[in-house]
């Protein structure tokens, strides 16, 4: 099943963390346009900034948390298969965008085995947790699964490794 978050975003939903349950239903809210008033229009907010319980956190334009994956090694994506069936990576069908009081120099994509796009920041790729179905929900943090640990991301780009 998949679903599409506004024009810039696709989210594949699939497996849970530990253990597979229902997919998601109903629809995400489209992301808002934001003025620009330089020559050449940055691209539309992919990213954006939340507060958490760990602090602030990178989520998407809608407020779900992301993860960072610390068995990724440089700018590739190790999690395929069923690891991205219970992580589903972050994908752009188009340039992504940092919000506010994030730095636009950070945010790149990486090529994926199928040629899909994933989004990434400060040179990690980014994935959901599928068990996470509203924004502010984070229930997999500090997680050990699929050969390595999962992390949100602080707004530098770095993990926040309190479980």
């Amino acid at each position: 099943m998949t679903r599409w978050l506004g024009a810039s975003l696709l989210l594949p939903l699939v497996a849970a963390c530990g253990g597979g349950g229902p997919a998601a239903s109903g629809s995400l809210p489209s992301p808002s346009a934001l003025p620009s008033t330089a020559a050449t229009p940055s691209p539309p907010a992919t990213l954006a900034v939340a507060e958490s319980r760990y602090g602030k956190i990178i989520v998407d334009v809608a407020g779900r948390a992301l993860y960072l994956f610390d068995a990724d090694r440089g700018a590739a994506s190790s999690c395929y298969d069923a690891c991205a069936s219970a992580w589903p990576p972050l994908l752009a069908v188009q340039a992504p965008g940092a919000g506010p009081n994030l730095d636009q120099a950070l945010v790149s994509t990486i090529a994926r085995k199928d040629g899909s796009k994933q989004v990434a920041y400060n040179g990690h790729p980014l994935y959901y947790y599928l068990g996470d179905r509203s924004p502010g929900e984070i229930k997999c943090q500090a997680a050990v699964e699929y050969g390595g640990a999962w992390f949100v991301v602080s707004q530098r780009g770095e993990k926040i490794t309190t479980p």
